[in-house]
């Protein structure tokens, strides 16, 4: 199908600005699909006119990894539901889907069938694709990554070929597509495994951080799910466990920041703070921590409440923000918090930076049986993953050592613990960032921690992979790159995702923002 015929689907002059609105970029073309056919013609004319194309969904992802000034592609009109399958005796239901749809959308479908996804991020307004593409995880000792939950793929890859990927179709290239960062072709349809419908009984509660860290051992391990919120200024940390349950949801607990007026009042105290007077900003938690947690229940003293999965796993990400978050052994939790603890107050007390909150600390659980599972004795609040696949991605960003265990034996040396560092853009102003994330990032690759591919990450001079630039021609929330240190950490495993990608996209129509790709290491220049 030539160009020309494309043209229904197919816009110019079209702006494209992420979630966070940090990032924007005007593409020759932009091109809305509504079949896989469509999909495939305008893969094979961008490889033959030497162009290369940029799929993106919600555009939450708040790195520029997305941003084109060639060809752009979204697939919200590919979000129909194909398919829904049960599986009683095994306890589990498949749902294949156009990789377009948004999560929410899929947590309409499968409630209509009573049935919800296994596992969450903090939001579903992702598209599937999107959350398949760059490891999204949920908060959990028993969950992995999203990834693990789907059963299948369809792609479209660099030389238009449709091709489908499971555990025994093209295996190799199907471990590549489920975290694939857009770079092995253009996901069109998913099969998703998902559970009988659940909610989660859950208990949030103050604790101090030196709490956290005197509980640490065990802790990870005391709910199917679990999230901590520390406010470092306050010394304080809020813990929300939760585990499956029958029970009917209650009434949520009122949230301050979650009426106007206080969404307001917080956003303007923080551009106050950000833009006037950076001093003012531990004020500002500290007032804010207090009016949001300030009638909750202490430790051993939460508030308790139940709610459906999807209102459980999901959360308010307030303003638009640039996040930075890494993974590492979970063991080395306690000395990484303390040492940006120390950090924290002493940047706070010589007035040179300040960080925002919560800091968001999680954990999952990556490893994966050797076979599948026998699923036949769950119950609607068995813990734990139905696997849909387990074959683990080329770009896992967790530590690859960790063996699995049976659920009943699971410990914190299995677990990964994610740590996500927040700061706020409020009414759309960059608040400076460098000082912190250098420091962060430094902290956190000293633990063996490896960065979020989707993330605002940094990186420096010396760790790109990419062309340098004076320092002083870098902007402060400009990424540098960690190509070098990307090398080290996956071996084996990038060379191996890079000869797919080679092999699945010989023209390179998908190595958009090369820029992005040479300095982080994706692909040789």
């Amino acid at each position: 199908m030539a160009l020309e015929a494309l043209e229904n689907i197919t816009q110019k002059d079209y702006k494209f600005k992420n979630w966070a609105g940090i990032y924007s970029c005007k593409p020759q073309l932009y091109f809305q699909p509504t079949t896989i056919d469509e999909v495939s013609s305008v893969v094979k004319n961008a490889r033959a006119l030497g162009k290369t194309i940029v799929t993106v969904g919600s555009g939450h992802s708040p790195s520029n990894m997305c941003i084109t000034n060639e060809w752009l592609m979204n697939l919200d009109k590919l979000n129909k539901v194909l398919g829904f399958e049960e599986f009683k005796d095994s306890h589990f239901a498949d749902v294949s889907v156009e990789a377009g749809i948004r999560v929410f959308q899929i947590n309409e479908y499968v409630a209509t069938k009573n049935y919800a996804v296994q596992n969450l991020g903090s939001i579903s307004e992702q598209s599937i694709a999107g959350i398949i593409s760059t490891g999204t995880h949920g908060s959990s000792p028993f969950h992995g990554l999203v990834s693990s939950n789907i059963v299948n793929l369809t792609i479209v890859n660099g030389l238009g070929e449709v091709v489908f990927l499971d555990s025994e179709n093209h295996p190799e290239v199907f471990r590549a597509a489920l975290l694939s960062l857009g770079k092995i072709g253009i996901i069109v349809r998913a099969t998703v495994r998902v559970v009988p419908a659940f909610n989660i009984k859950s208990t949030e509660e103050v604790i101090t951080f030196e709490d956290l860290l005197e509980s640490w051992d065990t802790l990870w391990t005391s709910s199917e799910f679990i999230r901590v919120w520390w406010y470092p200024y306050s010394r304080k940390c809020v813990l929300w466990r939760g585990n499956k349950t029958e029970d009917i949801p209650t009434k949520p607990r009122k949230s301050w920041w979650g009426t106007t007026l206080g969404r307001i009042f917080y956003e303007t105290l923080l551009w106050l703070s950000c833009k006037i007077y950076t001093p003012l900003t531990p004020y500002v938690e500290r007032f804010v921590f207090q009016r949001q947690y300030g009638k909750l229940g202490g430790k051993g003293n939460g508030n308790t409440a139940v709610a459906t999965s999807v209102k459980a796993f999901n959360m308010d990400c307030l303003f638009s923000q640039f996040v930075n978050e890494w993974g590492c052994p979970l063991e080395n939790g306690p000395q990484i918090l303390r040492s940006l603890d120390h950090s924290i107050s002493q940047a706070n007390q010589n007035k040179e930076f300040y960080v925002h909150v919560p800091m968001e600390i999680r954990c999952s659980n990556t490893t994966l049986p050797s076979e599948p599972l026998d699923t036949k004795n769950r119950t609607v609040t068995s813990r734990g993953t139905v696997y849909g696949n387990i074959l683990r991605p080329y770009l896992d960003n967790t530590p690859s050592g960790c063996r699995y265990t049976p659920l009943n034996s699971v410990t914190n040396s299995q677990l990964t613990l994610y740590i996500n560092a927040t700061i706020y853009r409020p009414f759309g102003y960059n608040t400076r960032i460098h000082e912190w994330y250098s420091i962060f990032e430094d902290t956190m690759s000293v633990a063996g921690g490896k960065p979020h591919w989707a993330k605002n990450f940094l990186g420096s001079t010396n760790n790109t992979a990419g062309e340098i630039k004076e320092e002083s021609e870098y902007d402060d929330f400009e990424g540098r790159g960690l190509g070098r240190k990307i090398k080290e950490w996956y071996g084996d495993d990038l060379v191996a995702f890079r000869n797919i990608r080679e092999q699945q996209d010989p023209d390179n129509v998908f190595l958009m923002n090369k820029e992005w790709a040479f300095r982080n290491g994706i692909a040789n220049e």
